[in-house]
């Protein structure tokens, strides 16, 4: 789904309002260099609609309270009263889409944000009473309150949800996940969506569709032009496949006798260095263990190590051979 074609709150950003937020997460990174803060001047004083965009991405980031992936986890997951401006990390894209729809103070509680993530580390977000986290090539809608009764729409990619007391609200497709104190994940792949369900109980509606299905589990869902379901079927989680499907949200993929051709796949999300096998025996040969994402070359020089097989680079490419 393009941003084209979401809803009137996040029309496309032009130049002026993603250097705005550029600038923003700039500050909030820390104090601006001299020759930085010239430029700054210079950019704000260029043209008096900088000035607008530039307060317009600040309300943004100010109502929205961004963590980056490599924080800590919240254990106890709830919405602070004073965001701490000075340890968020705004993702300037995802800002520089919304700030266009918004005007400086409050935001109304009928604003959506989108969130766009491409080839990089998941990342956190505190919404409302949950914590969520959006993984790479991914994208979602989020509306600013959950007063009007509306949730987060997935349009592409991956979403992690760890819901507390509060009920979260999700839509994938054509269904409408709401769960309380529970963690789980919503995927779309080919219009399907996928619910893998590590702890608690989720409710599933679609129309007159209504069940609630429980973790730790894993459900395949119909896609938008399948027909309609009563029963889902699940496929039961071990503790260890738990924390093997939950490594996304940490850039790690935990891998348990995994083809080494399949294991590489999963790391062309996060990376533009591709990796690619062109023999065989190594394609079908099977690794265990715990591996970054965000490091390809890692995992190519290990498998390398361990099958003793040649490794090359070429334009951005691995070579497993």
């Amino acid at each position: 789904m393009s941003e084209e074609s979401g809803p009137p709150e996040c029309p496309r950003p032009d130049a002026r309002t993603e250097q705005a937020g550029r600038w923003v997460a700039a500050q909030d990174r820390g104090h601006l260099s001299p020759s930085e803060q010239a430029r700054f001047d210079r950019w704000l004083k260029h043209d008096s609609r900088n000035v607008g965009a530039y307060v317009r991405a600040q309300a943004i980031y100010r109502a929205l309270n961004y963590t980056t992936a490599e924080a800590p986890l919240l254990r106890e997951v709830a919405r602070p009263r004073a965001p701490s401006v000075g340890r968020r990390h705004l993702f300037a894209g995802a800002a520089a889409a919304c700030a266009a729809g918004l005007v400086a103070g409050a935001i109304p509680p009928d604003r959506v944000t989108l969130l766009r993530r491409e080839q990089e580390s998941p990342r956190r977000y505190a919404w409302q009473d949950a914590i969520v986290t959006l993984d790479a090539l991914s994208a979602a809608y989020v509306p600013a309150s959950a007063r009007t009764g509306r949730g987060i729409r997935v349009l592409s990619g991956r979403i992690g949800v760890q819901a507390a007391r509060a009920t979260a609200r999700v839509s994938v497709g054509r269904f409408v996940f709401q769960a309380a104190d529970a963690d789980f994940d919503l995927a779309l792949d080919a219009a399907r969506p996928t619910l893998v369900a590590y702890r608690g109980a989720i409710g599933v509606s679609n129309g007159s569709l209504h069940t609630v299905l429980q973790g730790p589990a894993i459900y395949h869902l119909p896609g938008d032009d399948a027909p309609d379901q009563t029963t889902f079927i699940p496929h039961p989680l071990s503790a260890t496949g738990i924390l093997s499907s939950r490594a996304w949200r940490e850039a790690q993929a935990v891998l348990s006798n995994t083809p080494v051709a399949e294991a590489a796949a999963q790391f062309s999300r996060y990376s533009r260095t591709r990796i690619e096998i062109t023999n065989d025996r190594v394609a079908r040969n099977r690794v265990t263990g715990s591996f970054d994402l965000l490091r390809p070359a890692d995992f190519a020089r290990s498998v390398q190590r361990l099958l003793g097989c040649h490794l090359s680079e070429s334009g951005g490419r691995l070579i497993l051979s």
